[in-house]
């Protein structure tokens, strides 16, 4: 009995281990310079902006975060409110990619941002929940929420 308690507690010290991440590992999100959402496994870097009459921009930043340009990257949002899925088509703007449509009314729900860095390449999906509301600790909207909770 002693020997199967010690296994157990063994198989369960090397569970917690594998399904645990370390706090090295952990990134913090990062805060951006238009209040949006960072999008770190672009290149460059792509920050997810919704606007007050909920379109979407998307603004590009380099390892430093300043900007650069919109060049050859190609963006497609689907969001996925109770009432159906939508797709965001975008077009350049400036510097900028902006949506040509607005996100659906409502918030808490799933978003996905297909990235491509050029017009045939295979897509990048970052998927996150959208809430709009603010963070009473940051201030900014809660998918772009920068605080540890």
């Amino acid at each position: 009995m002693n020997a199967n308690l010690r296994l157990l507690t063994l198989a369960g010290a090397l569970c917690v281990g594998l399904f645990t991440v370390p706090a090295a590992d952990k990134q913090d999100p990062k805060a951006t310079p238009k209040g949006g959402r960072l999008l770190e496994k672009t290149a460059p870097h792509a920050e997810f902006v919704v606007e007050k009459d909920r379109s979407v921009t998307i603004h590009f930043y380099n390892e430093d975060m300043k900007p650069v340009p919109a060049t050859t990257q190609n963006v497609t949002v689907i969001a996925a409110p109770a009432s159906g899925k939508a797709t965001l088509q975008f077009e350049k703007k400036g510097d900028s990619l902006v949506s040509r449509t607005k996100l659906p009314e409502g918030e808490g729900y799933n978003v996905v941002v297909q990235f491509r860095q050029t017009a045939d390449a295979k897509p990048r999906n970052l998927r996150f929940k959208l809430e709009t509301h603010t963070c009473a600790e940051c201030q900014r909207a809660e998918y772009a929420c920068i605080c540890d909770h």
